[in-house]
């Protein structure tokens, strides 16, 4: 298998409720981030704006491994911090995204059959798969990362089931964010790199429901129509927070159809290091 095309769409809206937008984002040539400012924090506009440019200059770069990215992320704690220092305070932000292991230019084929999965706070990336037919199917939605969030842990643990940790626990007490004093640890995944990658701040999941957005994300073949759409949902529902969406699709030689998956990457592993017999396939979490 191997990566032969890529669309993308972005759109990102301050919400119906907000003074500013504090998310920021970059698409292009294999890098696909949205980045989340903490509004209690000191300077989430630039917390958020400062960790994409950060992961933009990886869009220059011809290829990446983890420990290329794993610097990036330690880069971008580092400058997040110092911006702290300079307000006075503690400044953070989320990040989630899709990163390919190689710079993909226009109209070049990429051998790499799989992409990374960054996540840490309380953004989402999920994924979607087509049918024979080419048409997205809304029941294949998988949420591929896990929030970094007392509700999550909740729901991990055992203490709560969903419905209850969502009554008990707000929804924006998270657990990590790039910024944090105390550091970070990133969650990593490996998945096949093919199919439609929906990447998301909470402006959007914490919004609609799941069948909502995956919904919409299925009955728009466009991945701008598809951003855009799923943004014009958020306002209609309320628009509580600033919203951004990023919509890729990966379109390989040879589609996985169900043979789509998804790893989290131990801490002594890379992409080149997992066989397909370690990866297991991850469902709907939420």
């Amino acid at each position: 298998m191997s990566l032969e095309r890529i669309e993308v769409g972005l759109n990102s809206d301050i919400g119906l409720r907000r003074k500013d937008n504090q998310d920021s984002a970059f698409i292009g040539h294999g890098v696909y981030v949205v980045c989340d400012g903490m509004g209690g924090g000191k300077g989430g506009k630039q917390a958020s704006s400062t960790v994409a440019e950060r992961f933009a200059r990886l869009a220059d770069q011809p290829t990446r491994d983890l420990d290329m990215l794993d610097d990036t992320l330690l880069l971008a704690q580092q400058d997040v911090l110092r911006l702290g220092e300079e307000l006075g305070g503690v400044a953070g932000t989320t990040i989630s995204g899709v990163l390919l292991p190689m710079r993909f230019e226009d109209g070049t084929v990429s051998p790499d059959e799989r992409c990374y999965i960054v996540n840490v706070g309380d953004s989402r990336t999920y994924h979607m798969r087509a049918d024979e037919n080419g048409a997205w199917m809304a029941d294949s939605l998988t949420c591929i990362t896990r929030d970094h969030s007392e509700r999550q842990n909740a729901i991990d643990s055992g203490e709560m089931t969903p419905d209850e940790a969502s009554r008990c626990i707000p929804r924006n007490i998270i657990t990590q964010c790039i910024g944090a004093p105390a550091g970070i640890r990133p969650d990593w995944y490996a998945a096949c790199a093919d199919g439609r990658f929906i990447i998301c701040s909470d402006g959007l999941h914490a919004q609609i429901s799941r069948e909502q957005l995956a919904g919409i994300a299925a009955a728009y073949a466009d991945p701008q129509m598809a951003a855009d759409m799923l943004v014009r949902a958020a306002l209609d529902a309320g628009g509580n927070d600033n919203v951004t969406v990023i919509v890729v699709d990966l379109h390989a030689d040879v589609p996985t159809g169900n043979d789509w998956t998804v790893s989290k990457i131990s801490d002594d592993e890379d992409i080149n290091d997992m066989l397909d017999r370690t990866l297991q396939t991850l469902r709907v979490v939420q």
